[in-house]
C-alpha cells in the first residue's frame, strides 16, 4: 500500500512540474492523471464541474458521521485496511 501511495505521490508530482495548470485546476489534475497514468480515455469537459476531491469528501464527512455507509462489505473491508495502513505509515498508532 505505501509503495503504491509513493508512486501515486510521485506520479502528481511529474504532472505538477510538467504543466501549471495542473496547480490551479484539481478536475484537470486528475483527468490527467487517468490519462497519463492510468490510461483512460478521458474527454474534458467543456464548462466548469465539481472537484472529484470535494465530492468525496463530502461522502467521507456523512459516512464519518454514520450516515450512508457503504453496503457492499468488501468495500468496508478495503477502507479499513487502507486507514489502517495510512494510520500506521503516518505514526498514529
Amino acid at each position: 500500500m505505501l509503495r503504491i501511495m509513493t508512486k501515486i505521490l510521485e506520479n502528481v508530482v511529474k504532472l505538477l512540474k510538467k504543466d501549471k495548470k495542473f496547480r490551479n485546476n484539481d478536475v484537470a489534475l486528475v483527468l490527467g492523471y487517468w490519462k497519463k497514468f492510468d490510461k483512460a480515455e478521458v474527454v474534458p469537459p467543456t464548462f466548469p464541474i465539481t472537484s472529484p476531491a470535494t465530492i468525496i469528501r463530502f461522502r467521507q464527512k456523512l459516512q464519518s458521521k454514520g450516515e450512508f455507509l457503504p453496503t457492499d462489505p468488501d468495500v468496508i473491508i478495503k477502507r479499513r485496511k487502507q486507514r489502517y495502513q495510512i494510520e500506521r505509515a503516518l505514526g498514529y498508532i
